[in-house]
């Protein structure tokens, strides 16, 4: 036995040089993720214990991988160079959106693709600067030294695959000394970029994926619901409300809406936003605070539509992705048990944030993703005005009212000149030609949206049919990196600058209706309690979770992150029972759906505006002898405009006319007689089929 353990000892000291090579990249890690040389050197000393903690997570991590490969060199770099890329990805980030690389974007990583190609001069001096330290420094101590063993027998393989994986566990569980809880480390999971600059980047990754995989929460259960559904005040019934019209009531999600003109310094040329100003004068209106920065969309989405707060998730988590597994009770199918038809109306790809499914658990009855969209754009997406053209073609082929919720891309993250093929707006001011630039972008942007929400308005105001529209921006775009064109403006003095939260998360709202013109209210709310507000103003029935947040938001109609609950005079435990609804729906048993007698999944859930069908097939000949094409006119019903044509499973070229009719031009190969089987067909960019018509089958002969 003791021999053992001397053997162990003297393995033990042949790598202790290690812990003097994981700290290369655990310095250069922090460099990189937030971005300068001198904050990792300030939080190195002031947060020892943290440092610590990263030094033996990379550790533990360098022994495994020298385990699995027996080599130390190799293993090091192999370790090493991915540690440093999630590093330079996750200050990147930090840059664009305030928010650092976290365990939760692994599941996001489609959806944040878009914006990956506008991420422009990642390999600046200071990023390269740092490579080369980093490299430097490696070689001399691996190939310049005699302190550290090449390669590794399978025997002592074994026994660093044992010390590493105890290592780790140590850390992730902390266990079996809880020396985290005794020095108060914990992820600060409401505010990332201050978890990563506590904590430092390995720490905080480990503790942020601690907190994805636990969703546990004690003194949680059905009377515990129950007690909460049971006190919560029941809107009172007024005279008349017995029989209520049933309006119209459309939610337009408009990206990155915000409005330029309150920077004191910029003069526009003209108003980018006229008719929302004027809206803002006549009508409801006032600003939410949104949980986002730069992007994120999905989130004030699920806020708007379910009424559930980000506040209760950890910052940088997407809870379409990562929470959304069963039915939720939302504005869709809350409105549908009313007889409304409820659509979801989206001019990008239908897998999107997980988009299809989500909507169908939402209890929406339809779905129009971009790949049923008319290919109308403005700059690289979809414009605004087909947004709008899709909208009211949803409320005209339906019999009844509607609940439409559209969200919209004209104005999306980039914002660098160039992006639209004319810009009709100047900007001027005391600030640098980049800054002008991006706001005159911005302008030309957000005019889309402006002129998309007086072509509703105006519709439907002359229509007369009972309408609310509820037309909001989901975060402010993001200008440059750091906020750079914010802070040039002297919009903000810096991220330190003490109205912080307010001017760099609040976007603009307004609520239009057409038949209580009276109605003017001043909303400064978050956007979980604007769903409960637009129930309210339709005068139809919510259920009990849109009863308890209406009268949450009569206390606290501003729900922010933590760590300003005290300078907005909010109690913590004033939200606990909020953070309980939340939880029985996300993670527990939704207790309070067991008595619902109408599910909230629609069974007749769809894609497009209805079947794709097909009626006639005609041919400009039946006779292919001596020609080299031939040209197929289809006849039918809702014929997406990205659909195609197939000729016995095979994809022809094809040209959309209209909703009824399609061309397609058939050549080479196909170009043969017998029985020709004709399909219209849609699939998305993933080549997954979302809708195929029946067969119609035509006779073509010759030869």
């Amino acid at each position: 036995m003791k021999q053992h353990i001397e053997r162990l000892l003297v393995l033990i000291r042949r790598r202790l040089p290690i812990l003097l090579l994981a700290i290369i990249p655990v310095l250069i890690m922090e460099i990189l993720s937030r971005g300068n040389y001198l904050d990792p050197l300030t939080w190195s000393y002031k947060h020892v214990l943290e440092l610590l903690f990263n030094e033996w997570i990379v550790v533990s991590l360098l022994l495994f991988f020298i385990a699995i490969i027996g080599r130390t060199r190799i293993a090091y770099w192999v370790i090493s160079a991915f540690l440093i890329i999630l590093a330079l990805i996750s200050g990147v980030k930090l840059k664009i959106l305030g928010v650092p690389l976290t365990p939760w974007d692994l599941v996001v990583a489609g959806e944040a693709s878009d914006m990956v190609k506008y991420v422009t001069n990642i390999l600046t001096f200071n990023v390269l600067s740092v490579i080369i330290l980093f490299l430097a420094g490696s070689y001399l101590l691996l190939y310049r030294t005699t302190m550290f063993i090449k390669k590794v027998n399978l025997k002592e393989r074994g026994i660093l695959a044992g010390i590493a994986i105890v290592m780790f566990l140590a850390v992730y569980t902390d266990l079996p000394l809880p020396v985290q809880k005794w020095f108060g480390i914990e992820a600060a999971v409401w505010n990332q970029a201050q978890n990563t600059n506590t904590n430092g980047y390995a720490l905080a990754t480990v503790l942020n994926t601690r907190a994805m995989f636990s969703d546990k929460r004690d003194g949680y259960d059905d009377k515990a619901v129950e007690a909460i559904v049971n006190s919560s005040p029941k809107p009172p019934v007024k005279a008349g409300d017995t029989t209520p019209i049933k309006p119209n009531v459309i939610v337009i999600l408009s990206e990155a809406f915000w409005d330029p003109t309150v920077i004191p310094g910029a003069k526009f040329s003209k108003d980018p936003i006229p008719f929302f100003h004027q809206l803002q004068k006549s009508g409801t209106s006032g600003t939410m605070l949104s949980p986002q920065y730069g992007g994120g969309t999905a989130n004030v989405e699920f806020e708007v539509l379910t009424g559930n707060s980000m506040r209760f998730l950890p910052q940088g988590s997407v809870a379409y992705n990562q929470y959304i597994s069963n039915e939720v009770d939302s504005l869709a199918s809350i409105y549908a048990r009313q007889g409304y038809t409820s659509t979801a109306i989206s001019p990008f790809y239908n897998w999107y944030f997980n988009s299809n499914k989500i909507y169908q658990d939402f209890g929406f009855s339809k779905y129009i993703p971009i790949e049923y969209f008319k290919p109308n754009y403005s700059g690289p997406y979809i414009a605004d005005s087909e947004v709008a053209a899709n909208i009211i073609r949803t409320t005209e082929q339906s019999p009844g009212s509607d609940f439409v919720f559209a969200n919209t891309m004209e104005n999306h993250f980039h914002y660098y000149p160039g992006k639209f093929p004319k810009n009709t707006f100047d900007v001027t001011g005391d600030f640098s030609p980049s800054s002008v630039g991006m706001l005159e972008t911005l302008a030309q942007g957000i005019n889309g949206s402006d002129r998309m929400l007086q072509e509703l308005v105006e519709y439907y105001q002359k229509k007369g049919e009972p309408t609310i529209i509820a037309f909001w921006g989901d975060h402010l775009p993001a200008l440059g990196d750091d906020y750079a064109t914010y802070i040039d403006t002297k919009y903000i003095s810096g991220k330190d600058d003490p109205d912080f939260l307010k001017k760099m998360y609040s976007v603009p709202l307004v609520v239009w209706n057409n038949f209580d013109t009276t109605h003017k209210d001043n909303l400064n709310i978050s956007p979980s309690f604007l769903g409960p507000y637009l129930i309210e103003l339709s005068k139809q029935q919510g259920n009990y979770y849109t009863n308890f947040l209406s009268a949450l938001a009569k206390k606290y109609p501003i729900i922010p992150p933590k760590d300003h609950f005290q300078e907005m005079n909010i109690k913590e435990e004033d939200l606990k029972d909020y953070e309980t609804l939340q939880y029985d729906i996300l993670f527990g048993d939704r207790h309070a759906y067991k008595n619902y007698l109408t599910p909230i999944i629609d069974p007749k859930y769809r894609l497009g505006y209805g079947p794709i069908t097909l009626d006639s097939v005609k041919s400009d000949s039946q006779d292919i002898s001596g020609r080299t094409s031939l040209t197929l006119t289809v006849h039918g019903t809702n014929l997406p405009p990205l659909g195609y044509v197939t000729l016995n499973g095979k994809a022809v070229p094809t040209t959309w006319i209209d909703d009824h009719t399609a061309t397609a031009l058939v050549e080479g190969n196909l170009l043969k007689t017998g029985l020709w089987d004709i399909q219209f067909t849609v699939k998305d960019s993933k080549e997954t089929i979302l809708g195929k018509s029946n067969s119609v089958s035509i006779d073509i002969g010759g030869r």
